[in-house]
């Protein structure tokens, strides 16, 4: 009888204990879609400048172009026609001076910028700085122009150029004008040989300058008169 009692309560025991076990669901893992990092975008103008100036470099201290115009348009060709299309420049001339023939087509195609400080790529003008030419300000009477590859905090601007038949490099800072050397530091070049009854800085390329030309439309249009 003893077997029989001991026999019983060991199987309700057991059926006891797997009723007190806890069943726990196991929820199925998620799914964490991993999203792919967005590539940032392509700045398309500053790609635009650093070619410019990348082509405008190949040719420093040669003689390709001949004359500052013709470096300009070498470079423009080269970098796939940004500044102006070389078959519509011709339209553009109102004299012999292929230099007021690009600002002209440029100021019609509202590239030109105001008088803030340049970017890399941009086109510089000069007026009047033949030597025979009198300085008139605010002429527009563009006769020099180069490209802009660098510029400083200070406002310096350093622009290539094809000068007496050489492509050089020489700097333009309009808040230091009458200034061609400052702190040690080169910040206005000379476009033209002075002559002894005429002041220095008039020979600097702060007393021409005329205006940027950006290789982009710009929506402001403010051209410098000095």
């Amino acid at each position: 009888m003893k077997k029989i009692i001991l026999g019983f309560s060991l199987i309700l025991a057991f059926f006891t204990g797997c009723a007190q076990k806890e069943v726990v669901a196991i929820s199925e893992p998620k799914v964490i879609e991993i999203q792919p990092v967005a590539e940032p975008k392509r700045d398309e103008d500053s790609i635009i400048r650093k070619a410019i100036v990348e082509s405008a470099l190949k040719y420093l201290n040669k003689n390709d172009g001949h004359d500052c115009s013709g470096f300009v348009d070498l470079v423009n060709s080269q970098s796939g026609e940004v500044f102006y299309k070389s078959d519509e420049l011709y339209k553009y001339f109102d004299n012999t001076n292929r230099s007021k023939a690009i600002f002209n087509i440029m100021k019609t195609k509202n590239k030109l910028v105001t008088t803030m400080l340049p970017k890399i790529g941009d086109l510089v003008f000069f007026e009047d700085t033949l030597q025979k030419t009198k300085r008139k300000s605010g002429s527009f009477n563009i006769t020099h122009v180069g490209i802009v590859i660098q510029v400083d905090v200070d406002g310096t601007v350093h622009f290539i150029h094809n000068i007496q038949g050489k492509n050089r490099i020489d700097q333009l800072n309009m808040n230091f004008a009458d200034s061609q050397v400052l702190s040690g530091k080169n910040v206005n070049s000379y476009l033209k040989r002075c002559p002894k009854n005429r002041q220095k800085q008039e020979c600097l390329g702060s007393f021409f300058f005329s205006a940027y030309g950006a290789p982009t439309p710009n929506r402001y249009i403010e051209l410098s008169k000095n």
